[in-house]
């Protein structure tokens, strides 16, 4: 595993970390905070998050775990690409995963703390919608930057990117008005999900050039 090319780590991070990522976050919504709850009511998740402490902590640290890997993927997607407009959209998914995992780590804290480390979750809501904001127009840059490329199918490639807006949007709306951020999360979610089909396709892609 010590000399495994650069190339075949990238690919088997776009492969494996959205997938890590994605059943820890579905663990977490579903498993821990519930359908029901909505996560722009403190007094609704806080609870919930104190009651299943283990669960909430280590879906949390699975979900910064598969970020982490997913953005290695993504760095080595970009730096095969070496176009312009891919290497600044790599610059904001850096900084919203950053702010992704700043939020699961206060997450983490308020499951493990008591009554008072409620104050906390209006702060982890914040930076959670403004890093889907940031990695959202990040990642929209990246897909059109690497979209010419020879190895990139450019439908499928507009088709992520069109998502990746409709991402974009619901991530600043859910921000705005907090009464639509729960159904503004289900439909980032689904979001989540085709970057994370696509990711995997391109990792696979990636192994076979390597």
């Amino acid at each position: 595993m010590g000399d495994i090319s650069i190339n075949k780590l990238g690919g088997l991070s776009l492969i494996v970390g959205p997938v890590v990522a994605l059943v820890f976050y579905f663990i977490q919504q579903f498993g821990v905070i519930g359908s029901n709850a909505d996560p722009a009511i403190g007094s609704e998740v806080v609870p919930k998050l104190m009651a299943n402490a283990t669960l909430a902590t280590i879906t949390a640290i699975g979900i910064t775990v598969g970020l982490i890997i997913l953005l290695h993927g993504i760095v080595n997607l970009v730096r095969e690409s070496g176009d312009g407009l891919s290497s600044l959209g790599v610059k904001f998914v850096i900084v919203g995963t950053v702010g992704w995992v700043v939020s699961s780590a206060i997450t983490a804290a308020i499951a493990g703390g008591d009554a008072s480390t409620g104050v906390l979750y209006g702060a982890s809501l914040g930076i959670n919608q403004f890093s889907a904001i940031v990695w959202s127009l990040g990642f929209l840059l990246a897909v059109l930057g690497i979209s010419g490329r020879d190895y990139i199918n450019t439908n499928v490639a507009y088709v992520v990117a069109l998502v990746a807006l409709v991402s974009l949007v619901t991530a600043v709306i859910g921000g705005i008005d907090s009464g639509t951020l729960q159904t503004m999360t289900l439909i980032g979610g689904i979001c989540y999900i085709v970057f994370t089909l696509w990711s995997i396709w391109l990792g696979k892609d990636m192994l076979a050039r390597d």
